[in-house]
């Protein structure tokens, strides 16, 4: 059964309430909805071959996220088979990290006060995919073009963004001047590198149940680029 965000969603990650421990039952709600949405989506990506688990993030206040819950996140990772194959690889010094799902360059759903957002996303931790992605892009213009055709190819409205930068790299139009100016500041191990899609509460609300058809053909249209920027040990 489709999932439709509505607006008390948004109210829960409000400033003034992100600390505020009665909004837990109502945070737990909107966990178990985007939660939902991408347990669907990995069943439709297994279909398409790409195995992923699904986790989402705390939604009440903690020491691991400051006491503030500032937005609700699930997400898509690696599945467990080939996170301990990271982890394996790299042997007990840095395998934990490896094998850690929130470590990893994920397919994520987000909400806030303001938006519901779909991204990949590469952890800054996760420096074995960001440097297999500046390694692959730097090696032969062949192959940048081939990532910038994937970025052109997703729908309306993603963009490319570095870290908590304010420029957008709007991928519909992006060039390879462009990733070559990302990669020129991106340092895996310090940076996240995000593709994210945002969609303003209101029309989030206005959408209905088609806001999940929204979030969940968003983040499938992410699986090219996806595997394009996954390292694997083999």
């Amino acid at each position: 059964m489709s999932e439709a965000f509505l607006e008390r969603d948004f109210k829960a990650y409000e400033r003034h309430r992100q600390d505020d421990p009665e909004y837990n039952a109502l945070r737990l709600a909107v966990r178990r909805k985007l939660k939902a949405m991408v347990d669907a989506t990995g069943k439709e990506a297994k279909g398409l071959g790409v195995d992923l688990s699904a986790q989402a993030g705390l939604h009440h206040p903690y020491t691991f996220n400051s006491y503030r819950v500032r937005e609700q996140r699930a997400y898509l990772c690696r599945g467990a088979k080939e996170r301990k194959k990271l982890a394996s690889f790299f042997g007990e010094a840095l395998g934990k990290d490896a094998e850690t799902h929130y470590i990893q360059t994920v397919l994520e759903v987000c909400i806030d006060d303001q938006i519901v957002e779909a991204a990949l996303r590469i952890h800054p931790q996760a420096w074995w995919d960001g440097e297999n992605l500046k390694k692959k892009l730097r090696s032969d213009d062949a192959v940048l073009a081939e990532f910038c055709q994937l970025l052109r190819a997703l729908p309306a409205g993603f963009h490319l963004k570095l870290h908590d930068w304010k420029k957008d790299n709007w991928c519909s139009v992006i060039k390879p001047a462009d990733v070559k100016e990302v990669l020129e500041f991106y340092t895996p191990g310090n940076h996240w590198l995000h593709i994210q899609r945002q969609l303003p509460k209101e029309d989030a609300v206005d959408m209905g149940v088609e806001a999940e058809a929204w979030v969940r053909t968003s983040l499938l249209a992410l699986l090219p680029v996806y595997k394009f920027i996954l390292w694997d040990p083999s």
